[in-house]
């Protein structure tokens, strides 16, 4: 048994130094594509880890999925304090809205692949000739257990970072307001309907730093003030202020 345990030991040693080489070179690659300098490279190849990349059968855990676990929480709650923080004047039901546009797989895997987290994924052969690489499933998945390493070795900051960089600061594109609901539409339409003036829509201040300037924008029907919303970007402020309108008129 004795002799046994020494050649399993210096097998698992081996391994460990493969995965540490194989590590350092990954770890090149992605710093191409991200400037965070990781302290624990496994976490990186581990992070990159198809379950069909695995060499030994017993060590599922080795791959990306723990990893994506942990990063799906990460991201979920990155992007919900910032649009809460965002669109203070937004309720719950389109918040979550907006969240789930952001979060689901199609956004994810689109944002994966144009970082080239695809030509990263380490797979098996036989997972490479099913086209898994490709795969919106596996390359959001691969985009969250990334996020995962990040907040595991560089703590939230460097996760929450990475997310803002690559995900949030494209958010008024990926889900522009008539995803949510066109409420100025619907206003103008309202107005137009019930011989209404129509509404005008004024930029009455903007506040905060450079990087981060809160608009507040107000309706005036009939040269008389209406309702106001307040968000980061005029297109979301003139949104709320239109709902707000339109909930005023309803119920006169």
């Amino acid at each position: 048994m004795k002799l046994f345990k020494k050649p399993m030991k210096y097998f698992n040693n081996l391994y460990k130094l493969v995965v540490y080489r194989k590590s350092k070179r990954l770890l090149r690659k992605v710093y191409d594509i991200h400037s965070y300098r990781f302290h624990s490279p496994e976490l990186v190849y581990q992070a990159f880890l198809h379950t069909s990349g695995i060499k030994t059968p017993n060590d599922r855990n080795s791959s990306y999925e723990r990893l994506e676990f942990l990063g799906d929480a990460v991201l979920e709650l990155a992007v919900t304090k910032y649009l809460f923080n965002n669109y203070p004047e937004l309720p719950e039901g389109d918040l979550t809205k907006m969240r789930s546009k952001l979060v689901n797989k199609i956004t994810l895997s689109k944002i994966s692949k144009q970082l080239g987290f695809s030509r990263l994924l380490r797979i098996s052969k036989g997972a490479e000739k099913d086209n898994i690489r490709n795969l919106n499933s596996i390359l959001s998945d691969i985009y969250e257990s990334f996020i995962g390493a990040l907040y595991l070795d560089g703590s939230w900051k460097e996760a929450n970072k990475f997310i803002s960089n690559t995900l949030l600061s494209k958010h008024e594109i990926l889900i522009p307001s008539p995803d949510i609901q066109n409420y100025k539409g619907q206003l103008f339409e309202y107005c137009q309907q019930n011989n209404i003036y129509n509404p005008e829509f004024i930029v009455t201040n903007e506040d905060g730093p450079a990087h981060g300037i809160n608009f507040e924008v107000s309706i005036y029907l009939n040269n008389k003030f209406y309702s106001s919303g307040l968000a980061k970007t005029k297109k979301y402020a003139e949104q709320i202020a239109a709902k707000k309108a339109l909930n005023k008129l309803m119920n006169e």
